[in-house]
């Protein structure tokens, strides 16, 4: 279908041209077509969004796949209020509508109601029981995202303690995942307990580039520069990606290593715009104004000048 290829290709604006010469579109167009806004996040997309979500016929409403497709747009459109009022309003939800919202709260930079929502679905009171099932060992698959939306938004507010709570809370069977443990590594990192996020690390018996690239990055985040560094020379090299090198430049500017991290970008084949721009932070860090700019030069002279370059 040329409408998903549109999407899929990051194309929301010609997928937009062709539902406007739809006559008379139906649930399926109407999905995809919030999901060619929420691609856009711009104002004239989450007016787009509210135009047609005003015309859906009352018997779209049904439709659970369409009306999350309808509050992620609203979220990565930046119009929480409206998204809240359409959630709240729906008395039929699924799981993938809450895991919306959560990841919207957390986009939107209000990882607090994305812990909120977890734990009220988490409450086996009421209307939540079926989701509480759907969340446990029949159907643990389905789950996963709205484990990871909660992790995150835990990192996003870096409390220790909301840590704890929600790790307590993840079932066993699922902390053998991959996209389970980068988080938790992620987790620990941001809230200063790298002991945790090692010991999480230590059981991979053979960590992937996101498994070594978060490691490095938590050893960053918490000063401790040396030890990002010892892990990085142990990465296999069709491993490493830019964000690793991206983690480990900046473990060094923040520790002040930066003969390190010049060996580390003289050793880089494909110099990035974000690798660039890290090593220019980390000489710049360390007074090394001169070489940052010879830096800044050497990247303009085969690329558009960049702007976080200069701030």
């Amino acid at each position: 279908m040329v409408f998903k290829a549109f999407i899929k290709n990051k194309q929301a604006n010609k997928a937009i041209a062709l539902f406007n010469e739809i006559q008379n579109p139906n649930d399926v167009h109407m999905l995809l077509l919030f999901n060619s806004c929420a691609q856009l996040k711009t104002k004239e997309a989450l007016d787009l969004v509210k135009k047609i979500s005003k015309q859906i016929p009352k018997s779209f409403y049904s439709n659970r796949h369409l009306l999350t497709s309808l509050l992620d747009a609203l979220m990565k459109c930046g119009d929480v209020a409206h998204a809240e009022a359409l959630f709240y309003s729906s008395k039929d939800k699924v799981l993938p509508m809450y895991g919306a919202m959560m990841k919207g709260y957390v986009e939107n930079n209000l990882a607090q109601k994305t812990i909120e929502l977890f734990n009220e679905l988490k409450n086996p009171a009421g209307m939540n029981t079926v989701l509480l099932n759907q969340m446990k060992l029949d159907d643990i698959q389905s789950s996963i995202p709205i484990y990871l939306i909660a992790i995150k938004a835990v990192a996003q507010i870096g409390d220790y303690s909301k840590a704890q709570s929600i790790v307590k809370q993840i079932p066993d069977c699922l902390l053998a995942e991959n996209q389970i443990r980068s988080a938790l590594i992620d987790l620990w990192g941001k809230v200063g307990s790298v002991d945790e996020a090692k010991l999480i690390f230590d059981k991979i018996r053979q960590p992937n580039t996101i498994e070594y690239t978060t490691m490095v990055n938590s050893y960053g985040l918490n000063g401790m520069g040396m030890q990002a560094i010892a892990l990085f020379h142990q990465i296999p090299r069709e491993l490493l990606h830019e964000a690793t090198y991206v983690c480990a430049l900046n473990a060094c500017s923040h520790s002040g290593l930066v003969d390190e991290a010049r060996l580390i970008f003289k050793n880089i084949e494909m110099k990035t715009m974000r690798i660039y721009s890290t090593m220019i932070d980390c000489l710049s860090r360390a007074s090394a104004f001169e070489q940052a700019q010879e830096l800044i030069d050497e990247y303009e002279r085969n690329h558009s000048p960049y702007s976080t370059m200069y701030s």
